[in-house]
């Protein structure tokens, strides 16, 4: 059973635009609001590489960021993050997996691969929201 609205959020302003109109959704449909960052590195596939601890602790601050703008827009509205240790089609398709909605923000006239990657396999309905 679907129990919450999914957002994919990477820092970019066409990702946040995203966040926004999801947790107006979520409001709307009395559902939580989940934020994912899908992170390509596995930290157990690369301990010791220099900079992946510090653009990993770039990516749950850009989440907690996204999450504390979704709350103070929308007081009340439970708001979840999760980093998953996948590449972006694999990581967003499985977070989306139990989603009543997944929605993605846009960048430019056309449909980058990544998106178009997961609206073909979601199993849930997909909105792209431009980023105006």
């Amino acid at each position: 059973m679907a129990t919450f609205v999914l957002a994919a959020v990477d820092g970019s302003p066409e990702s946040l635009a995203a966040a926004g109109w999801a947790a107006d959704e979520a409001v709307r449909r009395g559902l939580p609001l989940h934020l994912v960052y899908a992170w390509p590195w596995p930290q157990h596939a690369a301990p010791g590489l220099p900079g992946v601890s510090e653009a990993r602790g770039l990516a749950v601050s850009m989440l907690a960021d996204a999450a504390e703008r979704a709350r103070a827009d929308h007081p009340g509205l439970t708001v979840d993050v999760a980093l998953v240790d996948e590449p972006a089609p694999a990581g967003i398709t499985a977070a989306a997996a139990s989603a009543e909605l997944l929605v993605l923000g846009r960048t430019g006239h056309h449909l980058g691969p990544v998106t178009r990657t997961v609206i073909h396999d979601a199993r849930c309905p997909v909105v792209v929201v431009p980023h105006a």
